[in-house]
């Protein structure tokens, strides 16, 4: 194969090829049809999971990418990994049965058993995660559904501006009733 070969297409020069599209956080409860891009085993700080990048191709962000993670082997950062791993089993299973897919063996699948599932297409449930210490939130896929008859719908973000402790609030009440009227400025 020549360099210059794209599985994706030709190669332009063109910038609307070229340039990086703007990621934009999708709305916490989005609905929206998507397709698996890819489904690899990945690994992260000694943790193993399925990784699946969906590319969504209908709604306000069709075009965006979004990650789902199934930690079908735990993860021992979790409060319950056999709770996680149980609930990513069946996520994965649901995905072969929604895609009329039967497993090859009965061993973990292998990168070649999960890349079947590219190019197949479901309706996702995206939502958000809270803020994490540096401010910064990421999207999951909470739900895989049957395309057919599934409606895409912008959810709406989670805002989180501000969190006031407990003694500034209290603070503020507790205030003599002359002291708080002083500041007022009509």
């Amino acid at each position: 194969m020549s360099f210059w070969k794209s599985d994706l297409g030709e190669i332009t020069g063109n910038e609307e090829d070229a340039f990086a599209k703007s990621f934009t956080q999708i709305p916490d409860n989005t609905l929206a049809i998507a397709k698996i891009v890819s489904f690899v085993n990945a690994e992260y700080n000694g943790n193993k999971y399925l990784s699946l990048d969906w590319q969504l191709i209908d709604g306000d962000f069709k075009g965006q990418k979004v990650n789902q993670k199934l930690k079908v082997f735990g993860d021992d950062r979790d409060k319950d990994p056999a709770k996680t791993r149980h609930r990513a089993l069946n996520m994965l299973k649901l995905m072969y049965s929604l895609f009329n897919i039967k497993p090859a063996h009965a061993d973990a699948p292998s990168d070649g058993d999960l890349a079947i599932f590219v190019n197949k297409i479901a309706g996702l449930k995206i939502r958000e995660t809270e803020p994490n210490e540096n401010g910064r939130q990421y999207n999951w896929v909470s739900e895989v559904h049957n395309p057919s008859g599934f409606k895409s719908e912008t959810g709406i973000s989670l805002v989180v501006t501000h969190r006031p402790s407990q003694g500034a609030i209290g603070s503020v009440f507790n205030l003599p009733v002359g002291e708080l009227q002083d500041d007022i400025p009509f």
